[in-house]
């Protein structure tokens, strides 16, 4: 005799997978009618069009220009091959009891050697109270103690978000040197950093960045690191209008007096069109040695 419950389960296993058959064919996606079960039988086509919407989707933040200068944490993007940024900007830094010193024109040169790889090259002049490393500036240059300044370098693309693989970020390297021109702290300096971001499904943009340098003051020979995070978020009618929320940190390892100074900065930003970018920001000491306002205009612009 067979027990009811064994039979219940027999049954069972033998309807199963005709119920799995028919529900695969009875599934669709709202987008495609083709049940699902067909669709395996284009299985080829199918991944062409997986691996199109990836790509597309890897795109979505390159339809506009990504500028380093809009935040203190630099972009995750290089310009593409053959692509050509040029980048400007303006700071007014008033921080500590130092008195104000402006910074321009943080100007950055950024060409596209290949799909993953940029060359640089910027200036940067600054009057009013002697340079302090202690700030910087916002145009993405991590800046040494010199009135003025030559960098270059370059930034590799390492990873990229794609559809599949939505909790692997975009990331990008830098390393950068640091000349002074006409300053008597003739001494080439070092800037490396790394920054890694996604793109939420909201459209917002979440990124963050480490970086590391070297710096010096008389015969007081240092290390700089700089930590910092950036929440962008689009808004308007076509998206052409962000704003962003901002924390950086510049602290020194090995000087012969220490500092940690902290900051927080918002801006606005405007695409005039998906290559020309303008946008100013506004950062504000949050702890006891960086009382005081930064504030920087810039544009960026790619061919």
């Amino acid at each position: 005799m067979v027990c009811p419950q064994s039979a219940r389960l027999r049954s069972f296993q033998l309807l199963a997978p005709f119920c799995l058959v028919v529900l695969l064919c009875s599934t669709s996606r709202a987008q495609d009618s083709q049940p699902f079960a067909l669709r395996l039988l284009n299985w080829p086509e199918a991944m062409q069009q997986a691996e199109g919407d990836a790509e597309s989707d890897e795109k979505h933040r390159e339809d506009n220009i990504e500028t380093d200068r809009n935040s203190f944490t630099f972009s995750p993007f290089t310009p593409g091959r053959d692509r050509f940024i040029i980048e400007s900007a303006y700071s007014y830094i008033s921080i500590g009891q130092e008195g104000a010193k402006h910074s321009f024109p943080e100007t950055v040169f950024r060409y596209g050697v290949a799909d993953r790889l940029e060359l640089r090259f910027g200036y940067n002049y600054e009057i009013g109270r002697a340079s302090a490393a202690a700030e910087g500036d916002l145009g993405g240059n991590f800046g040494i103690n010199a009135e003025q300044q030559v960098f270059y370098g370059f930034k590799y693309a390492v990873s990229r978000q794609k559809q599949r693989f939505r909790f692997m970020p975009h990331s990008a390297f830098l390393a950068q040197g640091h000349t002074p021109v006409g300053s008597i702290e003739g001494h080439t300096q070092i800037r490396m950093g790394y920054a890694w971001g996604w793109e939420l499904p909201n459209g917002w943009t979440f990124d963050q960045g480490i970086r590391f340098g070297t710096d010096r003051e008389r015969e007081d020979g240092y290390t700089l690191w700089a930590p910092s995070a950036v929440l962008r978020i689009p808004f308007g009618r076509e998206k052409r209008w962000f704003t962003h929320v901002e924390y950086f940190g510049l602290m020194t390892q090995a000087k012969e007096h220490d500092f940690s100074k902290q900051f927080i900065d918002t801006g606005l930003h405007y695409f005039i069109t998906p290559d020309i970018e303008v946008g100013t920001v506004v950062a504000f000491g949050i702890n006891n040695q960086t009382s005081g306002t930064l504030i920087n205009v810039g544009f960026g612009i790619r061919f």
